[in-house]
């Protein structure tokens, strides 16, 4: 079952977005917070799969707060609610380590979909959002994202990282690192985890697209 904690500066549109987050299904939202250092606090204690966090709030902003979770390699999912409809704002938003972009605006259907898709690992943006952004600020920010979740790992998990990808085993890879095999497979088992990605095959694609194998031989 889902958990959500929602993060908003208005009372009101805490309750209306808990009846909103509510209506899908298994979900419960497990705290609500007033300002941003709150929420910050909130999701360390509750450790939800989601935080909902309004852009403009007193202490800590939205993107503030998803910039710091970030930093702490939180792997739940970020939502921002927002009354800004400009293309840069979600891009900021993004960049800060947001999984997804929800007009307040929107319908609760459209704010049902945007919680869904982030809870399933799949980026949400407003339609009428994505259509103005082109092609090549959707690639900016799709490397900005993957250095961003780069950022997260520790030397040695960079370094098993980029072995399995050349298509090293476990055991070759503790070999040439000189650490064991149960060791590797725990440094991989967090790659994975850290970076959201189901497969060897997906990390070998993410190793290559930042140009990491470049020395290989």
């Amino acid at each position: 079952m889902p958990d959500v904690v929602i993060a908003d500066d208005h009372a009101v549109v805490r309750t209306g977005i808990r009846s909103v987050l509510e209506g899908v299904d298994g979900v419960s939202v497990v705290a609500e917070a007033s300002d941003g250092t709150e929420a910050l606090e909130m999701v360390r204690t509750h450790r939800p799969d989601c935080v909902v966090l309004d852009v403009n709030m007193p202490g800590l902003t939205g993107l503030e707060v998803a910039r710091a979770l970030r930093d702490e390699a939180w792997d739940g999912a970020v939502l921002i609610l927002s009354m800004h409809d400009d293309p840069e704002y979600v891009l900021e938003a993004i960049r800060a380590g947001a999984d997804g972009y929800v007009l307040k605006d929107a319908a609760p259907a459209e704010v049902r979909t945007a919680l869904s898709d982030v809870l399933a690992g799949r980026e949400h943006l407003p339609d009428r959002v994505t259509h103005q952004l082109s092609v090549a600020l959707r690639e900016e920010l799709e490397r900005d994202r993957q250095r961003a979740r780069l950022d997260q790992l520790t030397p040695r998990e960079r370094e098993v990282m980029t072995e399995i990808a050349r298509g090293r085993t476990n055991r070759e890879t503790g070999e040439l690192l000189g650490i064991s095999t149960r060791t590797v497979e725990t440094h991989r088992l967090r790659v994975m985890t850290k970076l959201k990605l189901g497969s060897v095959a997906e990390l070998t694609r993410f190793v290559i697209e930042l140009g990491l194998d470049s020395d290989t031989g």
